[in-house]
């Protein structure tokens, strides 16, 4: 078990190093060049998204910094707390843990991003479209992971889907916690 949560937890640092390590050879050297990967579709070409979140960036909101930390720093807790009720409640699944860990590398990402960065250094461009970079893979496999799992059935996910109380379990979950 310990070696279970050894290995999630360093699999999130090695992915955030690996995403953050990226960044920081980009803006070092790299920054105002664009270079074909597939062209037309597929380009290197970094750029500072100073929106802080696609959401914001896409609708013009111009929600600021600070309110964009805060909703990551508490979005994180939750995934954090609802992981741990999971294993919790389900035990260990291989395919959950591995969801997890990019989803919350993902989010701990984003929140570097807008504490040290002041935004997000994107640079892999889909030409027309947007500008992203690894934590946005990160999410993305997330959302694929969780989409497989509903279609495998995965164990978890079926005994969860079966419980109907997990909303009201997990608020006494996060109350008892505090």
């Amino acid at each position: 078990m310990r070696l279970k949560r050894f290995i999630i937890y360093l699999s999130i640092i090695l992915l955030i190093f690996l995403e953050q390590g990226i960044k920081i050879v980009i803006n070092a050297n790299y920054l105002n060049q664009k270079l074909p990967i597939l062209p037309p579709y597929l380009y290197f070409e970094p750029m500072f998204n100073r929106s802080y979140s696609w959401f914001n960036s896409m609708l013009q909101l111009g929600i600021s910094k600070w309110i964009h930390i805060l909703f990551v720093g508490i979005l994180l807790i939750f995934i954090i707390l609802f992981y741990i009720y999971i294993l919790q409640q389900y035990g260990f699944n291989h395919l959950i843990n591995t969801m997890f860990t990019f989803l919350i590398s993902g989010a701990l990402c984003s929140l570097i991003d807008k504490v040290f960065w002041n935004g997000s250094l994107d640079y892999i461009l889909i030409e027309g479209f947007f500008t992203f970079d690894l934590k946005d893979v990160y999410i993305d496999i997330f959302i694929g992971l969780l989409i497989l799992s509903f279609v495998t059935k995965n164990k978890i996910i079926e005994k969860m889907s079966q419980n109907n109380h997990n909303t009201k379990d997990f608020l006494k979950f996060i109350l008892r916690k505090n």
